[in-house]
């Protein structure tokens, strides 16, 4: 298993990873598929990916498997952090994904972890996320990474306004 940066050259596999998890995620039982599939229309796209792939605020790694496959990916974004996070440099962990055949081996948590050490590296002294309240098992993982509650935000998923916990962690 490797992680390494996404380049636009990754457009495609970056795109697929995306809606992939995407819908696993967040489409049945949680949410019908007609609502994933046009929240992913209008968000999750090769062109927007390009574009988010060139993004100089933003940083996105693939997770590559033994087989030189792409099983997982993370997006670090700079950004406004939350009002408690103001006072020092950090950074949001905007994406964190894996095909969820892949999802209880101990990979993501090695993809979390290389991002902390990447925002550590670089001098970001914190590090938080926006997490759907419905996801427990996300929670769960994040609360075992050491990230803690600072908040929350809504968070326009179609027709429907969902609640996202933040979380943060201090690096």
């Amino acid at each position: 298993m490797t992680i390494r940066e996404a380049t636009l050259a990754d457009s495609e596999t970056v795109t697929q990873l995306a809606q992939t998890t995407m819908r696993a995620a967040f489409g049945p039982p949680y949410n019908r598929a007609e609502v994933v599939d046009a929240y992913i229309q209008s968000a999750i796209t090769q062109p927007i990916l390009k574009q988010e792939l060139t993004d100089k605020r933003a940083l996105f790694f693939l997770l590559i498997d033994a087989d030189g496959q792409a099983i997982g990916y993370a997006k670090l974004r700079q950004g406004r952090p939350p009002r408690r996070l103001r006072d020092r440099p950090a950074i949001e962990l905007q994406r964190l994904y894996l095909l969820p055949s892949t999802i209880g081996k101990g990979w993501g948590q090695q993809l979390i972890q290389h991002c902390l050490d990447w925002a550590q590296l670089h001098g970001y002294r914190a590090v938080w996320l926006g997490v759907w309240e419905r996801n427990e098992r996300a929670i769960a993982f994040y609360k075992r990474s050491g990230f803690e509650p600072c908040g929350y935000h809504f968070f326009q998923f179609g027709a429907e306004r969902q609640r996202d916990y933040w979380l943060y962690k201090l690096l």
